[in-house]
This record gives C-alpha cells, structure tokens and sequence, in this order.
C-alpha cells in the first residue's frame, strides 16, 4: 500500500510542472479572453465597463470581420481538400522501400519544418511581377501568361491559398505514410493472389484502413486553417484592398491597431467555437469509423 502511494505522489510531482503550465500558458488567457468579450476593455488603462453580450451582437452585423472569416473558411476548405488529395497520392507513390523513396521523403517534409514566415518569403521571391515566376514566363515567350499574382485581389487570394497548401502536403503524405505501413502486409499479398489490381487493393484495403489518418489530416488541416495568420501577412500584408485578410489578422487589428481589447476577444472566442466544432466534428466521425 505505502509502495502505490509513494508511486501515486511521485506521478503527481512530476505531472505538477506540467499541469501548472498548462494552467499558466492556456486556461488562465482563455479565461481572461472570455471576461474582457463581456467588457468594453481599454489595453492602455488595463480596465473597461461591463457591456454584456453588446460585443456579441456587433460581431453578427461586423462586415469587417465576416469578409475575412469567409476567406478564411475559403482557404481553410481548400488547403483540406488539396492537402489531403495531394498527401494521399504522394504517399502511395513514396511507400516503397528503396533508398531514393527515403531521400524523397525527406524532401517533401521539408516544407513542414520551415516557419509560415519563411515559406512565405520565399515565395514572395516567386510570384511578385519581377519575380521569378513571370521571369521565367518571359524567358520562355510565354509574355501572354504573365501576372500581377499579388496585385489583384483574386490572384493574391489563390497566391495565399497556394502557399499555405504547399507545407500541408508535406505533412498530410507523412501521415498517410505512416498509415500505408501500418496495413498488415499479408492483407496485400492475399488480395493480388486473389487477382486484384493495384486500384482495387487500394480502394477495397488501402483506403478503409486509412480513414484514421484522414481525419487526423482533415482536423489538423482545419484547425491550422482557422487559425492563418503568418503566410497572408508576410505574403501581402492581408491585401490587396482586404483580399487575403484572415480572421486572426482581424482580430489582431481590432486589439492592438484599434485598441479595442474586448471586442477582439469576442472575436477570439467566436473563433475558437469554430475551431472547437470543428475538432469535435472530426473526432466523432473518427470515433464512427474505428467502431
């Protein structure tokens, strides 16, 4: 009995750290985020009146927020489906195993590892109109297909959009990967002594057994989506006109630029609701299927 108990109070000192962490870095802001929505909170004098649901009720009729939710939902849905497609297709082509499908892999999870700011510099080099996209357009005679891709709203929006897929696939084919050899090799074999093809093994093996990576994919995908941020910013700083302005970067205008704290944090919490359905959407589905 003394041996459990000194073992339980040794599990609880080292999980204290964590906890109180935890605390500190998430619930303590979360908490704070959800009071100062209820307030008419000022950054500068750290105070504000209690307005109620006032902050609530101007979010529903804020056109300037709804224009970047959409765009953020936008980019969200398209990122999820591309990424997810792309991924899929990758991994099956990479799921082999000579030496030059292990160099491949690592090239294409590079994009993971770089920072959203990185990434989007570097393409900032691509498709400016001196950049390298449209030198190359002209260096082969292809003038007609040069564009202003960040100058007009839709090129920028589909630029953004673009950007943001291109670490996603990177991630989306390591986790199909991981799920193509977590399939039981006998299952294969006795599918192609049976006479199936590659397609059929794929859609009637491969696939069912890979839907717990999916919806790993899809909700990782939509939670990094809701939450853009980096990429639109460095990429075009959220124009032209308000194209590709997100809604974190609308709600970061709102607190800081405007200083209007308390209706940032309604904003914050709508989207964190968002994200919350989002993850509990996508974790039921995975519950259904695993059943």
């Amino acid at each position: 009995m003394n041996r459990r108990v000194r073992h339980r109070t040794g599990f609880a000192a080292l999980g204290a750290p964590g906890i109180a962490f935890y605390l500190i870095a998430v619930l303590v802001p979360l908490a704070l985020a959800v009071s100062y929505s209820f307030r008419d909170y000022n950054i500068l004098t750290a105070s504000g009146d209690w307005i109620g649901l006032d902050n609530y009720k101007e979010l529903l009729h804020d056109g300037g927020f709804w224009v970047p939710f959409i765009f953020t939902l936008v980019l969200t849905l398209a990122v999820t489906v591309v990424a997810n497609a792309l991924g899929v297709a990758l991994a099956a082509v990479l799921n082999r195993p000579q030496r030059v499908f292990h160099w491949l892999r690592t090239i294409t999870f590079i994009p993971v590892i770089l920072s959203g700011v990185v990434i989007a510099f570097l393409w900032s080099t691509i498709l400016t109109d001196t950049g390298l996209l449209n030198t190359m357009l002209g260096s082969l005679g292809l003038d007609a297909l040069q564009r202003s891709w960040l100058g007009t709203s839709l090129g920028a929006q589909v630029s953004v959009i673009v950007v943001s897929i291109w670490p996603a696939i990177g991630f989306c084919t390591v986790v199909y990967l991981a799920g193509f050899q977590a399939i039981p090799v006998e299952l294969i074999e006795a599918a192609q002594i049976d006479g199936a093809n590659g397609r059929q093994i794929f859609w009637k093996i491969s696939w069912p057994l890979l839907q717990p990576a999916l919806f790993v994919n899809v909700a990782v995908m939509m939670i990094n989506g809701f939450k853009a941020f980096d990429t639109s910013l460095v990429l075009t700083g959220g124009g032209p006109a308000g194209a590709t302005e997100t809604a974190a970067m609308r709600i970061l205008q709102v607190g800081i630029t405007q200083n209007r704290a308390g209706y940032a944090s309604a904003l914050a919490v709508a989207l964190l609701v968002a994200v919350g359905i989002t993850a509990l959407v996508t974790g039921r589905m995975a519950r259904r299927v695993e059943i």
